[in-house]
């Protein structure tokens, strides 16, 4: 299969990130988020420390036992007996070991449970504030950033990506930092006792580093594009869960199963790569050790043929390099572990290093209340520098307290326009001002603080009724929430609901276990609580059949007394009785595409017969 994935993974994009080449690289933005806990590093440093002084006295009891028995041995050979005082020695020395043995077991099982506790709980410290900054960064990124970001990528990073990232951070700090002393340790005191086999150990790692680091480059890329894969694997299987209902009317759920099956063997192929790449890295650091190790013991041979190494040190060494072979697997392991995972901490950092155009400084100030006039002044408006404008030229006045109504065929600009008022963007040329100030010189959230928002598909969180109403203004009592509810005329249907739970009743994902109409009063109830004096309505009825569309009607008639209202209307029907109505001209206009081309009252537009009297004739109003 090709490298590239067909069909719809190919148009899959990630979200646009700084280079990372800027930045420091991902290995070492890992070490430093760990650095955070390094008190607990040195802990687990500690322990392994103590690991290692246990195993070096356990090679150094073991080498006192060789010396008393090959003195026996010795004695046996030239004297053919022993004598009483020796074979008590060496009983002695016997007895001595095994309660030295039994005192250092447990000693051993602590230091083995703290080293790996504390290195389980720094990795898991860690993760938990990635998770936490990652979130709070999600959070604060413009809208267009998740206009481009693929829900299921994100989700990806989140879950797979993160405990990549924490399998990197258990595997440095609890393995990558800890077995080279370990490893070097073992080797100064197979010096000690033959420094001729110590100094070709410590030239044997040599090659062993090698192999590794000719191995890291490769693994790298596999694992990025193994990382990428299974992501785009993610957004398929969130594409075909979310449009499920899609899939079934139309007939589809073969073909779907026929794309997600492409990802899947694609991501498989991807996978395979990483797996052959390690499997190569441990076959060539294990064939390396081997072959080292028999380097080291045909030197030993002949160390001890020339009388150069005692038969005891040479057992003693030959655990030693048992317990340094050991290691190193483990080190290699570790390091392949960590490359295979390098990917997952770029694609983390890639979001980390994304800065919202749209943030709070200290230079700006806090938004007041409008008082007199909200006004578009020549506005232009692209949503990346290098595609088209979708507004040109809008020049729009909202005086306090009046509703304004945007209207035209798709592709105007309408709904861009509505956000422009809260500031969810920054206009790219011209001004939004609040009673002439622009809204530039203020902190985005306190402009978006004066602001309730009403939208065509409301969202309702995986919650209770109250939770939903609630979230409009957290300080609310139960008291003004119920009100809120009366006020969107939907306090009876919540009463009404299956279980007679009322508003404690869960509403589903999205609010899946309620209707159109009751999920739009819900929402309009949470803009009643908010009490924002400026308000942003956007196509809220065109979805709703007409007997919802009543009672959302007279919801958003409750909801727009006294506010600033600017609303975004396919059904002409619900802005006949706007101040001013503002038309844009859409995909059909050509030129006039997010212009302003017609302005006026109802009856004022219909008298100049244009767009907007065509479109009224259109929905047979009057």
């Amino acid at each position: 299969m090709a490298d590239t994935m067909p069909g719809i993974m190919s148009e899959i994009v990630e979200p646009v990130a700084p280079s990372l080449a800027k930045q420091r690289g991902p290995f070492a933005r890992v070490f430093a988020l760990g650095w955070r806990y390094r008190k607990m590093f040195f802990l687990s440093l500690a322990m392994s420390a103590i690991s290692g002084i246990v195993f070096g006295y356990l090679l150094f009891v073991i080498d006192r036992m060789v010396r008393a028995w090959a003195s026996i041995q010795s004695a046996l050979d030239n004297h053919g007996e022993i004598s009483p005082a020796d074979l008590v020695t060496a009983q002695e020395l016997m007895g001595q070991t095994v309660w030295e043995l039994l005192a250092l077991a447990p000693i051993a099982a602590a230091m083995a449970y703290l080293a790996l506790y504390t290195g389980l709980r720094l990795a898991n410290a860690c993760i938990r504030d990635l998770r936490q900054a990652f979130v709070a960064h999600l959070v604060n990124l413009d809208l267009s950033f998740h206009s481009r970001a693929a829900k299921g990528d994100l989700m990806t990073r989140m879950m797979a990506d993160l405990d990549g990232v924490r399998d990197m951070v258990q595997r440095l700090y609890g393995r990558i930092l800890t077995k080279p002393p370990e490893i070097l340790a073992l080797i100064a005191y197979i010096t000690i006792l033959n420094w001729q086999l110590g100094i070709a150990a410590f030239v044997a790692l040599v090659p062993l580093t090698l192999i590794l680091w000719r191995v890291v480059g490769r693994m790298r890329r596999h694992s990025r594009t193994a990382r990428v894969a299974l992501a785009n694997n993610l957004i398929t299987f969130e594409q075909i869960t979310s449009g499920i209902r899609v899939i079934k009317a139309m007939g589809s759920s073969e073909r779907e199963d026929q794309r997600f099956a492409g990802s899947n063997q694609y991501l498989y192929e991807r996978q395979m790569r990483v797996v052959s790449t390690k499997a190569q890295s441990e076959a060539m650091t294990n064939g390396a050790i081997f072959l080292i190790l028999a380097a080291l013991l045909w030197l030993a041979g002949i160390l001890f043929a020339k009388g150069l190494a005692e038969p005891a040190s040479l057992i003693t060494v030959i655990a030693a390099l048992g317990k340094i072979t050991s290691d190193l697997r483990t080190l290699q392991k570790s390091v392949n572990d960590v490359v295979v995972h390098i990917p997952a901490a770029e694609r983390m950092f890639a979001i980390l290093d994304q800065q919202p155009t749209l943030q709070d400084r200290e230079d700006q100030r806090s938004c007041p209340v409008p008082q007199r006039l909200i006004s578009l002044e020549n506005v232009h408006f692209a949503y990346d520098v290098d595609h088209q404008e979708v507004l040109r030229g809008i020049d729009i006045e909202i005086p306090v307290g009046t509703t304004v109504a945007l209207v035209g065929a798709s592709g105007g600009g309408k709904s861009t326009l509505l956000d422009l008022v809260p500031r969810l963007h920054d206009v790219s040329q011209g001004r939004v001002c609040w009673d002439g100030v622009d809204v530039r010189q203020y902190r985005p959230s306190t402009v978006i603080g004066h602001c309730a928002i009403v939208q065509q598909d409301p969202f309702l969180f995986d919650d209770t009724v109250f939770n939903n109403i609630h979230y409009g203004r957290p300080t609310a009592s139960r008291e003004e929430v119920e009100a809120a509810a009366r006020r969107a005329h939907v306090h009876d249907d919540i009463l009404r609901l299956e279980g007679g739970l009322g508003y404690e009743t869960p509403v589903g994902d999205r609010g899946s276990r309620l209707s159109g109409g009751q999920r739009q009063r819900v929402s309009i109830a949470r803009a009643l609580l908010r009490d924002a004096p400026v308000l942003l309505l956007d196509e809220p009825t065109s979805a709703l059949d007409a007997t919802s569309e009543t009672h959302v009607q007279r919801a958003l008639e409750e909801l727009m007394r006294g506010r600033t209202t600017i609303i975004v209307a396919h059904r002409l029907a619900t802005i006949q009785h706007a101040d001013r109505i503002y038309v844009l001209g859409g995909k059909d206009d050509g030129d006039q595409q997010g212009m302003i081309i017609e302005s006026g009252s109802h009856h004022e537009l219909l008298l100049q017969g244009g767009v907007y009297s065509r479109l009224v004739a259109q929905q047979h109003l009057d």
